[in-house]
């Protein structure tokens, strides 16, 4: 890699870097929590698997290493999905310049940078980022491992790229059928795969004896995300054909291409990323077919993979936060196209791209920040006054609990558990305490109006704070 190269690289990880940190989003109260908690007891020597969160080893091992150097807090525990953001743009330069070049290797980074929902969820704790991560670059130890002479240590290395994705989410096998379809496509030697398949499969098999030391069960994990998806979550959700055909046709293509607020691109984004994949393949342009298989197993996988058969169930609820393992193959698939335009014409559509991406984000970001607002001013103000007994509704006393540290040096009382509100402060989220959200958390009627006797000790357009008397 030439200077200039290397430069043009680092400045797009600096400006990734910089776009993350600008719009950085935070906690959101939800899995993140329990990521957090499970850390923090892991880090104090506590080990068990009995949820879906606690299997997730690779994801976990990260945050808990991040928090034994930082301590807990939101930085430390966001520190790994940043990174993995940050990587997933590193290896799309990479690999859209092997096939492409220098210029398809800068757009393609560029493209993954700026992305909205890359940005998005660079600064959330989900796994979907990091799965995204280390399946891509399983993808290209692949690529690597068909032009190397001795490809076997290339091909160890995809696997066990890909056993470390399945570690922190299951549906990192659902690049599995890429690689039958390599196969099939190439007509190689089924003996070529097998370091590949030994790696990944020997991941799978540490993870069960683990698993089967600390529950009695090598596959509870699979014995857990089908009670939890199949025998819950889906089934309650898509009860008729209509709602289940919906999720397998329609639910995706939704998500990903059409655009749900005013100044939101990003269904024109990726749109643009697949439709230059699309001409690619048109024109067999080399490196598309292989990189169109990488996206095209993962959108089918995601809608029909399934966690049950009958009814024909897919095996996770799709949210924006699920998709940055598909936008990887969509940069280079724009990397690729644009770069074979002339120089005007690259500069203006790049120039669009990136416009269109900041417009969306700046558009996007500030709902995503709405969950701990409250939660942080009523912290900084607990920890000044220092009292020691605190009554607030779930959802909040679990966000003041994390802002502690997990180390709360009061008690918390959930309303749904008071008795008396005499000697304590009473906090109540104006956000959390909406009627009617799906987020709604219940509040008793004194707590809505409270009596004369109970002093307002702060508020802000967030939350309000009560000493009752």
């Amino acid at each position: 890699m030439s200077r200039r190269t290397g430069m043009a690289l680092a400045l797009l990880l600096l400006a990734a870097l910089g776009v993350r940190l600008l719009y950085f989003t935070g906690l959101q109260a939800g899995d993140d929590l329990e990521y957090s908690l499970i850390a923090f007891q892991r880090l104090g020597g506590e080990f068990h698997i009995s949820n879906v969160h606690e299997a997730r080893s690779g994801f976990l091992l990260p945050i808990t290493l991040s928090y034994a150097l930082f301590g807990v807090g939101e930085v430390p525990l966001l520190l790994y999905n940043l990174l993995c953001s940050l990587g997933l743009v590193a290896t799309v330069f990479f690999m859209a310049r092997r096939f492409w070049g220098d210029a398809a290797g800068a757009i393609a980074a560029g493209f993954a940078a700026l992305h909205p929902n890359l940005v998005f969820f660079a600064t959330e704790c989900h796994t979907d980022t990091a799965v995204g991560l280390w399946q891509a670059l399983s993808v290209f130890a692949l690529i690597s491992a068909t032009e190397a002479e001795r490809p076997s240590r290339k091909l160890i290395l995809s696997g066990l790229l890909l056993g470390w994705a399945y570690l922190h989410k299951e549906h990192a096998v659902f690049l599995a059928p890429f690689y039958a379809g390599h196969w099939i496509a190439t007509r190689r030697r089924w003996t070529w795969y097998l370091p590949l398949a030994l790696a990944a499969l020997g991941v799978f098999v540490a993870e069960s004896l683990v698993s089967a030391i600390v529950t009695g069960n090598p596959l509870k994990r699979f014995e857990m995300i089908s009670s939890m998806h199949v025998g819950r979550y889906m089934v309650e959700r898509y009860t008729t054909a209509s709602e289940i055909s919906y999720r397998l046709f329609l639910e995706l293509p939704r998500q990903l291409f059409r655009s749900r607020y005013y100044y939101d691109f990003q269904g024109l984004i990726n749109l643009v990323g697949l439709g230059l994949g699309i001409a690619g393949v048109v024109r067999k342009t080399p490196g598309a077919r292989l990189l169109t298989g990488w996206w095209a197993t993962l959108y089918l996988a995601y809608c029909f993979w399934p966690s049950s058969i009958v009814p024909l169930l897919p095996a996770f609820f799709l949210f924006d936060w699920t998709l940055p393992p598909l936008v990887g193959p969509l940069a280079c698939f724009a990397g690729g196209g644009i770069a074979r335009w002339r120089r005007p014409v690259v500069a203006a559509v790049a120039a669009a791209l990136a416009a269109a991406s900041l417009l969306s984000i700046h558009t996007l970001w500030g709902p995503g920040q709405r969950f701990t607002v409250g939660p942080k001013e009523a912290q900084a103000w607990i920890s000044r006054e220092g009292p020691t007994h605190v009554i607030t509704d779930d959802k909040t006393i679990e966000l003041l609990d994390f802002l502690d540290g997990h180390r709360p040096a009061r008690r918390y009382t959930s309303f749904k558990a008071v008795n008396d509100y005499r000697g304590a402060v009473v906090v109540v989220d104006k956000f959390w305490s909406q009627p009617g959200h799906w987020w709604s958390q219940p509040v008793p009627g004194e707590v809505n109006r409270p009596p004369p006797t109970w002093k307002k000790v702060y508020e802000s357009d967030r939350v309000a704070l009560y000493r009752p008397e």
